[in-house]
């Protein structure tokens, strides 16, 4: 079946090249002789590779018209533009999804459409991958996970910028025309009475006027206690 095409099927058949023997096709992907030979069994499966069986070799290894043509298809999906679906991916990765069937459960994209977007967002430099014992691991660059990132809400204008940026009711009114004699001659008048009432009021306090008797009667007293002193005095 065609969607049943992976990441890795598309990465193996990537490193194969002219002289590409069967036996060398494990340190071409990175894999131990077990797993490069599983791998190679499954690429013949999907019709994607083919290779002799002549022992005790050298085999050779071949990309089949198949093979060629999901190289040719990935290479055209990877020049169309990045979109919504290319930025879902990456945020899957972002939060440390690094496999292709990690991704897959949580998106629910069939395997080859994933497979070429992962092959797309790789040529546009967002995502790296490494092959290593039969499996690809995945991991952003920096690009990448800048274009992962949700975007910052932008801040709601306050009520003053409003005020400062919309037109008020006077600005779109016509300018006003000078005031009638009437308003010109209440003015002057109406403004001494707000100065006033505004102005704090000064108490003024008067001296309370002595009293003569009482001052009189005062010394009168001190002048009868200092002549009573002056008797004792003169008796001692």
């Amino acid at each position: 079946m065609a969607d049943d095409i992976t990441f890795l099927d598309i990465t193996c058949l990537m490193r194969i090249s002219d002289d590409t023997t069967l036996e060398r096709f494990g340190s071409a992907i990175n894999a131990s002789i077990f797993d490069a030979s599983n791998i190679a069994g499954t690429l013949k499966q999907k019709d994607l590779i083919d290779f002799t069986s002549i022992f005790p070799g050298p085999n050779s290894i071949a990309v089949t018209e198949k093979g060629k043509a999901v190289l040719s298809e990935a290479e055209q999906r990877a020049a169309t533009p990045f979109d919504n679906l290319d930025k879902s991916i990456l945020s899957q990765i972002s939060n440390g999804k690094s496999s292709p069937k990690d991704i897959q459960s949580s998106i629910s994209l069939n395997s080859k459409d994933l497979a070429m977007r992962l092959y797309k967002l790789s040529k546009q430099n967002l995502l790296t991958y490494e092959l290593k014992s039969g499996q690809v691991e995945i991991l952003l660059t920096e690009q990448g996970f800048l274009k992962a990132a949700p975007q910052q809400p932008q801040p709601m204008p306050s009520m003053q910028s409003l005020q400062t940026t919309q037109p008020t009711q006077n600005d779109t009114q016509a300018p006003v025309q000078n005031p009638s004699p009437v308003h010109s001659q209440v003015q002057p008048q109406t403004e001494p009475q707000e100065q006033q009432l505004s102005a704090p009021q000064e108490i003024h306090l008067q001296p309370k006027p002595i009293n003569k008797k009482l001052v009189a009667g005062i010394i009168i007293i001190l002048v009868i206690i200092f002549l009573a002193y002056l008797v004792v005095m003169k008796i001692i």
